[in-house]
C-alpha cells in the first residue's frame, strides 16, 4: 500500500512539474480581418505570429463575435489554411537556415493563417470580433512585462447603417 501511495505521489509531482514547464511565451502578434460576401455573410481571417521556440498552435482557432445592442455573443470557428505556417523571421536570407524554425539558434517567427465563413444572425451597429491568446512573447520590447500579458486583437463592424461596410 505504501509503495502504491509513493508511486501515486511521485506521478502527481511529475505531472505538476511538467505543467509548469509547459508554459511558453509564443504569441508574438496577430491580425484579424473580415471580408463581406453579401447577405450578412463574412469571411474572417486570423493571422497569428508565433515564436518558433514556443509551442505550436492548434489547427483550429476561435474568434468571438459580440453585439451589445443585438444581445449576441457567438463563437466562430476558423480553420488553418493550407500552406501555413510560413516562416516570416526578420532575418537576412542567408541567416534563415539558422532560425529556431529550422532548428537553429537565431530567433524565428512563423505566421499561421486561419479562415472561416460565417453568416451573422442580424445587422447590428456595434459588432466586435475579437481574438485572445495567452502567453505573450516575453521578448517584446514595447510592453512592460510582456510575458505576463495576453495577446488581444479586435475588429469592429456596423452592418446596420453600412451593409458590407
Amino acid at each position: 500500500m505504501k509503495a502504491t501511495l509513493r508511486i501515486l505521489l511521485s506521478a502527481l509531482m511529475l505531472f505538476c512539474i511538467s505543467q509548469i514547464d509547459m508554459k511558453a511565451s509564443h504569441a508574438m502578434g496577430a491580425d484579424l480581418t473580415y471580408t463581406c460576401l453579401g447577405g450578412n455573410q463574412y469571411t474572417f481571417r486570423l493571422s497569428f505570429y508565433r515564436d518558433c521556440f514556443g509551442i505550436t498552435p492548434s489547427a483550429t482557432q476561435f474568434i468571438n463575435a459580440s453585439s451589445v445592442s443585438c444581445a449576441q455573443n457567438i463563437s466562430i470557428t476558423l480553420n488553418q489554411l493550407a500552406g501555413f505556417p510560413i516562416e516570416v523571421s526578420p532575418l537576412c536570407a542567408a541567416q534563415l537556415p539558422n532560425s529556431t524554425c529550422s532548428g537553429g539558434t537565431l530567433p524565428g517567427v512563423q505566421e499561421y493563417a486561419y479562415e472561416g465563413t460565417f453568416t451573422l444572425p442580424s445587422a447590428c451597429a456595434d459588432w466586435v470580433f475579437s481574438y485572445s491568446e495567452c502567453c505573450r512573447n516575453a521578448s517584446i520590447t514595447t510592453l512592460s512585462s510582456p510575458g505576463l500579458e495576453n495577446l488581444y486583437v479586435e475588429a469592429t463592424l456596423n452592418n446596420l447603417s453600412a451593409p458590407c461596410n
